[in-house]
């Protein structure tokens, strides 16, 4: 048996019988039932000895069902766990260990926040300082967690997770990874020299605010954090295990408008809008910034996702920026994007109104939370020969079809223009796969789209779906920002540049 992509994946019987039996366990546990009610994702791994390997582990932790054999982790912390029976694998780095630096250096941090929730009556210059010695210390302390985390592969070899992220040009990895359940199966059944045959993640109890999360159903590994681990402990699968995709050609930066106060610009599917923290990837500004030697200070007035592709527009003097960032600040401007949506829209055109915030568990995942969240709206509307029940008109016939470039959408899809009113992190993304709004992601989208039909399988018989997973092919996020209008800051012209595909 060959080991599942853990992002693409049919749970087969064997994965959702153990999956029963740990929900099971878990609820009639007199503690755990209370601790994991709250929504926790859990993880299941079936191994095997590797044939002919003397001293295989046969541990407490492997735990056998109808003569399968397995293992159980859950992802992050659980506040009061007690596993005395050791039901659970356990962290690749314990943070909650007592003694450990972890929870010394942690109490600086919160001795500096509970000064600052007082800052009213601190003087300003406290504060700036408190600030900034505050991000020192998270930073260090960040490096110092993760130089505790090294992941095994298969064939024995032990690497850090700062070289890890660092190999996939990804910078220093975000809070949190390393902690999830996948990659701490595989690290218990390589160090006890168990094979793994099948894994699989899956959610238990209630689902968090403005995020769906169904108590039993099967989701795929998170790509931020558990990428670049599990592409380095799945080396035969790393080439089908998603990651972000970069650009790396300056010519792929087209230039689409360009005067003595700015310039719009074509951004590649896969290339950064602005610097990262590994200052060696490509990316939009520095980009600019050689094509326009003379400019000083930062030219992008707004940015666009890594996987999205289309316009970007730049100032070439400080005042030009301003007067260009006063415009996305008011709104003063329109923006069209253009998206292939998985499945059929009923409705022709709407407004999708969405508040959202970060997942903090999940970076840089967005999450629909109706309670802090930031106002989102987005406009929107089929792409099909006409604009609601009017025809398109004559002089803009050629720029709204349904096609995509010269590319035939498929009849499964639907091609639509985005219209965002606001500007918040993956709003477009997010409006569109929440089952709070259309219901529909966008093709490719990697980050959003987890309730496909691979993974919609629960644990419960009577709701379990029985679809052959889809085959994904699409090479990139299907999202683009097709045109932008807005005055001239100077010329008060009203102009509007379009970026075809």
């Amino acid at each position: 048996m060959i080991l599942n992509n853990p992002y693409y994946y049919h749970p087969q019987l064997a994965v959702r019988q153990v999956a029963d039996d740990v929900l099971y366990t878990i609820q009639h546990h007199p503690q755990w039932s209370t601790l994991f009610e709250q929504g926790k994702m859990l993880g299941v791994l079936l191994v095997e000895p590797a044939s002919n390997e003397e001293g295989a582990c046969v541990s407490s932790r492997v735990h056998s069902f109808n003569n399968i054999h397995y293992l159980v982790a859950y992802s992050g912390v659980v506040n009061g766990m007690e596993d005395a029976n050791q039901y659970f694998v356990p962290p690749v780095y314990d943070l909650q260990n007592p003694d450990d630096f972890y929870l010394q250096k942690d109490r600086a941090i919160t001795d500096i926040n509970h000064e600052l929730a007082s800052s009213d009556s601190l003087a300003p210059s406290r504060v700036k300082r408190l600030k900034a010695e505050r991000r020192q210390l998270s930073i260090a302390l960040q490096r110092e967690i993760f130089s505790h985390f090294n992941f095994l592969n298969p064939s024995g070899i032990y690497r850090n997770v700062m070289d890890i992220f660092a190999d996939a040009r990804r910078g220093l990895p975000p809070g949190g990874t390393g902690e999830c359940a996948a990659p701490r199966l595989l690290q218990f059944a390589y160090e006890h020299r168990l094979r793994p045959l099948q894994i699989a993640e899956f959610w238990y109890g209630s689902s968090p605010a403005g995020i769906q999360r169904i108590h039993g159903h099967f989701y795929p590994s998170c790509i931020e954090k558990c990428s670049p681990i599990l592409r380095y402990m799945i080396p035969s699968l790393a080439e089908a295990i998603p990651s972000t995709p970069s650009s790396t050609n300056a010519e792929d930066l087209r230039v689409l408008y360009d005067d003595d106060y700015l310039v719009a610009v074509h951004k590649p599917s896969g290339l950064l809008s602005v610097p990262a923290k590994d200052l060696s990837q490509p990316n939009v500004e520095t980009m600019l910034h050689r094509m326009y030697p003379d400019v000083k200070g930062p030219m992008l007035v707004h940015r666009l996702d890594q996987a999205t592709s289309g316009i970007l527009l730049a100032a070439k003097d400080a005042q030009t920026f301003k007067a260009l960032n006063l415009l996305f600040v008011e709104k003063n401007l329109q923006k069209r994007y253009v998206a292939r949506l998985k499945g059929k829209l009923k409705s022709r055109c709407g407004i999708i109104s969405l508040p959202l915030s970060v997942n903090p568990d999940d970076r840089p995942r967005q999450v629909v939370d109706f309670q802090f969240g930031k106002e989102a709206i987005t406009y929107y509307e089929i792409i099909d020969g006409k604009w609601g029940d009017e025809p398109i008109p004559a002089d803009h016939s050629e720029i709204i079809k349904a096609k995509w470039g010269d590319e035939p959408i498929p009849t499964d899809e639907t091609l639509v223009s985005l219209y965002p009113l606001t500007g918040r992190t993956h709003q477009l993304r997010v409006h569109c796969a929440s089952p709070f709004g259309l219901d529909h992601p966008i093709v490719g989208d990697q980050l959003y789209d987890i309730l496909d039909t691979a993974l919609r399988n629960t644990t419960d018989a009577s709701l379990r779906k029985t679809t052959a997973p889809p085959k994904t092919t699409t090479p990139r996020l299907m999202l683009h920002a097709a045109s932008i209008t807005f005055e001239h800051p100077y010329t008060k012209q009203i102009i509007t540049i379009d970026a075809r595909l």
